[in-house]
This record gives C-alpha cells, structure tokens and sequence, in this order.
C-alpha cells in the first residue's frame, strides 16, 4: 500500500483506466479514486474503451470518461478491476508507472506498483482502503460511487465473497453519504424495457443437464436485433440464471460479435462445487471462484459445445470428491 500511495501522491497526473465492457465496479472504482485524487488536486483523465453503461451514468462524474486510451504524458496510469492488460481493449502506453488494483483471483500482476487482494468482496473496497491511506475526507459523491461497486460485485450481499470488510466498508460509505436509493433504482429496479424483451428470449432458450446442475442458454446477434437492445442490455442475466433451482454450474453464451463469443459462468458453493474461474482459464479467461468469463474466437455452436464439455468434466471431477471437501 505505502509505494502505491506514494506513487499517487508524487504524480501531478493521473489517468484511470477502467475495462472494457465496464460493469459498476470498474466504473465506481474509477470515480470514486479520481474524485480522491482531484480533492488532492492533481490532474485526472478517466478512460474507458467502451461507454459507461446507462445504469451507472448517475454517478458524478460519469460523463468525464473517455473512450480515449490514457496519455503518455500522464505521470501515473490506474487500472482498476482487471487482471491482465488485455482487458484495456486499447494499448496503455509504457512511459508513466502503471499501478494495477484489482481483487480477481487471474491477476497477472502487470503493474510497476500491484495491489492486489483476491479476498477482497470488491475493487471498490480496495479503492476505498487507498482513499483512506490518502488522507481524503469522503464526499457523498465518492461514497456512492465505491458503494455502487460492492453492492454489484456482492449481489447486494447475497454473495459468498460478502463478508465483515465488505459490510463494515458499506456502512461506513453510508454514513458518508452514499445514495442507498439512487443505487438501488438505477442498478437493480430500473431495467429498460428492451433489455427485458432480450432476457424474455434467453429465457425462452434455457436448458438442463446433469439433473439441473448444467443450466445454460444463448443470445445471438438476431435476438439483439429483435429486440432493440444494447450490447449493456445483457448485464444481470447470467445472475438470474444461476437462480434455477439445483443449479451447480450456470452459463451464458453472448454471440458477442461476428466470430467472437462472451462466455459468463457462474457457480454455487454447494457440493458438487466447481471453480468457475479454473473452467473459463481453459479459454484464455478468468476471474473468481464463483463468477468468471472468458471471450472466445469463433463460432457460437462450436464454442457452446467446447464450453459446456469443460463444465461437464468440471462437475463430474466435483462429484468425485468426498461431500466434506466439496462445499465450499
């Protein structure tokens, strides 16, 4: 913590770099951090390949992302909440010192300065420990931007990563003024009406295998088209799948782009109990025990297959192990 808080405190400029396909984590992490740095009054830029997406837009300071890559002038690139380079989606430039923040278990430590705590509920949480080793006073404004971040990558709580940091960080972000309320509309309570229809399809898709443990379904570039929506309309829908009844291993297919497939998995912690980032790393992905994706070259049917044959093997190797050492 101190050679990152140092490097933050030396630099005069500071470029954040949140990834591609950005979820609330990336972007609350972003935010809240960038606010902390402005307060410390040094120069931030907020970068992004892909645009924020509508439900996060609330935030302050949303709208100052840029879908630029950062400058090689800037003294300090952050990168926040993800485990390789690559998820950038742009070239970083190799000039200024690049500090890498993250809490995913892939991490490749690819920064000059790391902090990196895949114990950690949430990036936002380790962002929120750095603002605090910086010595900012906390704004209603940072608050809910780090706060957006832990209540989307802990499923409000509901998830196993949730535990005593994540819940004392919350409280101590509430009582520095984040909007509980603006969280909860704009993420969880207000879905456009053609991300709807596009889950109605995927949905209508669903299948299982493996006596309910295998629950999986797709959506295509046509089924965007019907139904009017985005490529951000998608996000949430893995979650609701992994709520089917039995369910030990979910997957979504995203026909992402021609010839390019987005993977999401998600699993349970309950026996048979299966590493969805050990699966999604066979694919050149990865991300948590629970919760990890992968982006894939080449044709839909043919990934679906390759995927699914990997879960299949995942839970039978699950099965295999004694039911004591198999709940996680």
């Amino acid at each position: 913590m101190k050679e990152l808080v140092d490097a933050l405190r030396g630099a005069k400029s500071v470029a954040i770099v949140s990834h591609r396909d950005p979820d609330p984590d990336t972007i609350g992490s972003g935010i809240a951090l960038g606010l902390a740095l402005d307060a410390l009054g040094k120069r931030v830029t907020l970068h992004c390949a892909d645009a924020v997406p509508e439900h996060a837009q609330f935030l302050a300071w949303a709208d100052r992302y840029t879908t630029d890559p950062p400058p090689a002038s800037a003294d300090v690139i952050v990168t926040v909440d993800f485990g390789s380079v690559e998820r950038a989606k742009f070239a970083l430039p190799d000039g200024p010192t690049l500090v890498n923040i993250d809490h995913h278990a892939s991490n490749d430590r690819f920064g000059s300065v790391n902090l990196v705590d895949v114990s950690s509920a949430a990036t936002a949480e380790l962002v929120s420990r750095v603002i605090d080793a910086l010595g900012v006073t906390w704004t209603s404004d940072m608050a809910t931007a780090a706060l957006i971040g832990i209540m989307t990558d802990t499923g409000s709580f509901q998830f196993p990563s949730t535990d005593a940091r994540a819940l004392e960080r919350a409280a101590r972000l509430r009582e520095a003024g984040a909007d509980l309320q603006a969280i909860t509309y704009n993420v969880f309570r207000n879905k456009r009406f053609q991300a709807l229809k596009l889950w109605g399809f995927a949905f209508a898709k669903m299948r299982r295998e493996q006596g309910g443990e295998l629950v999986w379904t797709e959506v295509t570039r046509e089924d965007f088209a019907n139904a009017e929506a985005r490529d951000e309309d998608i996000s949430g829908l893995v979650e609701q799948l992994a709520r089917a009844n039995g369910m030990r291993v979910a997957l979504l297919f995203n026909e992402y782009e021609a010839g390019a497939v987005k993977v999401s998995c998600r699993t349970s912690a309950w026996a048979p109990s299966v590493d969805a980032s050990a699966v999604m790393a066979r694919f050149g992905g990865g991300g948590h025990v629970r919760a990890a994706g992968a982006l894939m070259s080449g044709d839909l049917a043919v990934t679906r297959e390759a995927v699914l044959r990997a879960a299949r093997e995942a839970l039978a190797a699950a099965r295999a192990v004694p039911v004591a050492e198999g709940i996680a």
